[in-house]
């Protein structure tokens, strides 16, 4: 077994592994799966390694080459802050990404919303330790399974074994749509 042979070597960091492929230490190759015509694997190895490798096989496998860069792209910065609110349940029509505008009839992963539920409030819910610990003693489980009801809001039982998004009043509400 040659394999037993060679010394035996410290495991590689990702720290070590950045540094080393901006340094040309370590390269990128690929080795095909002979049972199935695009499947393989990729890995990082020494250069002299990489070397050995198409030495072995017989083939050099050519790095896929980067893009021509247009001289004309020019980055600039447009001096807008970024909009952080999120308009889930507005009114209205906003611009956040490149993706496509689906109109609200058209199917999105198997089913389709009428029109966006109305967005909560955004003022947190402001709970004191006294006020945690009465309400973990009535609902009967710890202070850390605690939360707020995804329909009203209200302080529920919300995490944990068997916990539920929606309370009571809620679900039932769900149940008789």
């Amino acid at each position: 077994m040659p394999a037993l042979c060679l010394p035996q070597r410290k495991p590689v960091h990702i720290e070590d592994l950045v540094l080393q492929s901006a340094t040309g230490d370590s390269v990128p190759v690929y080795v095909p799966n002979r049972g199935r015509g695009r499947a393989g694997r990729h890995m990082w190895v020494s250069a002299d390694g990489r070397a050995l490798w198409q030495e072995l096989i017989g083939e050099k496998t050519p790095l896929p080459t980067a893009p021509a860069e247009d001289e004309d792209d020019v980055i600039t910065f447009a001096e807008q802050e970024i909009d952080r609110a999120c308009r889930a349940g507005e009114e209205g029509w906003f611009v956040s990404d490149g993706r496509p505008v689906r109109y609200l009839d058209q199917p999105t992963g198997g089913f389709t919303l009428p029109r966006m539920p109305v967005q909560r409030s955004r003022d947190p819910m402001r709970i004191t330790t006294v006020e945690r610990a009465a309400a973990s003693a009535a609902l009967g489980c710890p202070p850390w399974e605690l939360g707020l009801c995804a329909g009203c809001g209200q302080l529920m039982r919300r995490y944990g074994r068997n916990a539920a998004m929606y309370c009571y009043v809620c679900r039932a509400v769900l149940d008789g749509r």
